[in-house]
């Protein structure tokens, strides 16, 4: 099930987590690590912040395309390492979603396994989105005494519709793909994980056809003027996030779920 894309010299800081490579005029990156359900860590944001820069500001990159190298997509934060380490306007985590919603190219996303948390929210920065028919998405932040993060607190609900954000995040349950493609969040599924790595490929290599300059204006006016207020809300959200980390009750969140 792992194929991993040829590496060359244009390739950028990738590390035993993260993998990227052009293909053509399309920017491949890959979450790796697999043995952790590809839970994020601080260096793996970082990483994926230059990667997602280089692709965007590379005259020969026209598309982005993000996926796993393996079952999983994202089981979200991994919480050890998110504990230890400061959580503010300017962490990695926070900043690598900055970056997903200023992004000017198309991003294509392929997902299946777990896309549970920034696993799932990084979805409303992607242009494209296509799912596993088995992938399980939660926004679990209140079950960890947290609010929303990523402007899913508005994106959410102007992509699937207010009834389903807000029961996806007052209640943080599991969902499946085909919940998802029903509401919005995914634009199509497949039946298995490879089929949806090759047919998302497809995609993104249809739309590295067309010209960049057709591809980022269609991107600008779709997007208006949404991008700033984006990035404004996540910035109130990663405020609202911070207080939250420092309460009792999050702390002890925390502590069961590392202790399962």
């Amino acid at each position: 099930m792992n194929t991993k894309i040829a590496l060359n010299t244009k390739t950028v800081l990738n590390t035993k987590e993260i993998f990227a490579a052009p293909d053509g005029a399309v920017y491949e990156v890959q979450i790796a690590r697999g043995d952790k359900l590809n839970a994020l860590t601080d260096a793996m944001y970082g990483s994926l912040i230059e990667q997602l820069k280089y692709a965007e500001a590379s005259e020969d990159i026209k598309v982005i395309f993000l996926r796993s190298d393996n079952k999983h997509f994202c089981a979200g934060n991994d919480l050890a390492d998110f504990l230890e380490t400061e959580f503010n306007q300017a962490s990695n985590v926070v900043q690598f979603l900055v970056t997903m919603a200023r992004l000017t190219k198309p991003i294509v996303c392929a997902v299946g396994g777990a896309a549970v948390g920034i696993g799932a929210t990084m979805l409303l920065h992607c242009d494209l989105v296509y799912a596993c028919d088995d992938t399980k998405f939660s926004v679990p932040f209140i079950k960890l005494g947290l609010t929303p993060e990523g402007g899913s607190s508005k994106l959410l609900a102007q992509r699937c519709g207010p009834a389903k954000a807000n029961d996806w995040l007052f209640t943080g349950r599991t969902f499946l793909a085909q919940e998802a493609s029903d509401a919005g969040l995914v634009n199509g599924t497949f039946a298995d994980t490879e089929t949806t790595w090759s047919e998302a490929r497809k995609i993104a290599q249809n739309l590295a056809k067309n010209s960049s300059r057709v591809l980022k204006e269609t991107k600008a006016l779709l997007k208006a003027d949404q991008i700033e207020n984006v990035v404004e809300l996540m910035k109130k959200e990663a405020v609202i996030f911070a207080e939250g980390l420092a309460t009792e009750e999050s702390k002890a969140a925390f502590k069961a779920f590392l202790n399962r």
